[in-house]
């Protein structure tokens, strides 16, 4: 009977264990996900996807980076995939056509590496390719724009907005071809309207968001203000931005550990990757996959 006993208490106490686990873990996750959340600006390419799904988001970054206030959209599509037979595939941030049939695509590069002058001349070109139809005359082609938004002067003229155009060397005229290809530098926050733009497009605090249109949308997405497809969205946007937070710390963390030549550092940062991943603490760890000092900080916190 002593036995039978002990054997439920144990059973009981297992039990007690599991359950106290999988509520520490809804914490956890709770935490995780508001952690991400708080710290989600526009500049995040997955969130600027789900900010864009409301078109009147997009016709107000369009209209003040191209200073067309009248500009509306007839229609636009987000995550278009752009295939190509004999070369590579795009998928374009927000493809979107207004009232006149002209054509434009935002991108949102955090990297120098994603929006090299090349990419931007192949998103052109794939544009064209599948907007003129078998058959059609080559003055059909729509005026189209190509509009990156990156986090730092890319071009290194410190402009605010760069809009390429060709042009006919000798004379300098303008060769006309209705392809247009504008590079807006956030970094540069000047006291107009793009730098307005510039502010709200990185700030995290909804309330700080100068945009009326940009700021109710962020709110609503941050505070939970949403539909049940809305809300399914949002958790699909959190999934993957935990997975790339992840992926990039830990490649970034890998790759400082190899050029040290450490392997006994890289177990070390394994772990406190881990760690941190269990104790919800998304900010530190992507912190660490940069900040040496801070790092060694945090191995000593936890051990490591």
């Amino acid at each position: 009977m002593k036995k039978t006993n002990s054997t439920n208490a144990n059973a009981k106490k297992s039990g007690r264990l599991k359950a106290n686990s999988k509520s520490t873990r809804k914490k956890l996750d709770a935490l995780e996900k508001k952690k991400i959340i708080e710290s989600l600006t526009l500049m995040d390419d997955l969130f600027m996807q789900v900010v864009l799904e409301e078109q009147a988001c997009t016709e107000y970054i369009l209209q003040t980076i191209l200073d067309k206030s009248s500009l509306k959209l007839k229609e636009q599509r987000l995550q278009k995939r752009l295939s190509n037979l004999h070369g590579r595939a795009l998928v374009l941030d927000c493809l979107c056509t207004d009232e006149k049939g002209l054509l434009y695509n935002i991108e949102v590069q955090n990297s120098s590496a994603g929006a090299i002058p090349k990419r931007a001349r192949y998103h052109a070109a794939l544009m064209d390719t599948h907007t003129l139809k078998k058959g059609e005359k080559f003055s059909k082609l729509p005026e189209s724009y190509v509009i990156f938004i990156t986090d730092k002067d890319v071009l290194g003229e410190g402009e605010q907005l760069y809009q390429i155009e060709r042009v006919i060397r000798k004379s300098g005229s303008l060769f006309r071809d209705g392809s247009h290809i504008l590079y807006f530098n956030t970094a540069r926050q000047d006291d107009n309207a793009l730098g307005k733009l510039a502010k709200d497009l990185k700030e995290a605090n909804p309330k700080e968001i100068k945009s009326k249109v940009l700021s109710h949308r962020v709110a609503s997405l941050k505070e939970g203000k949403l539909d049940r497809e809305g809300e399914k969205k949002m958790n699909v946007l959190l999934e993957k931005y935990r997975k790339k937070a992840v992926e990039e710390g830990i490649e970034k963390g890998i790759e400082k550990g190899i050029q040290q030549g450490l392997e006994q550092g890289k177990n070390h940062l394994a772990l406190l990757v881990g760690r941190l991943l269990e104790a919800g603490r998304i900010d530190d760890l992507k912190r660490i996959s940069y900040d040496e000092d801070y790092r060694e900080k945090l191995l000593k916190e936890f051990g490591l």
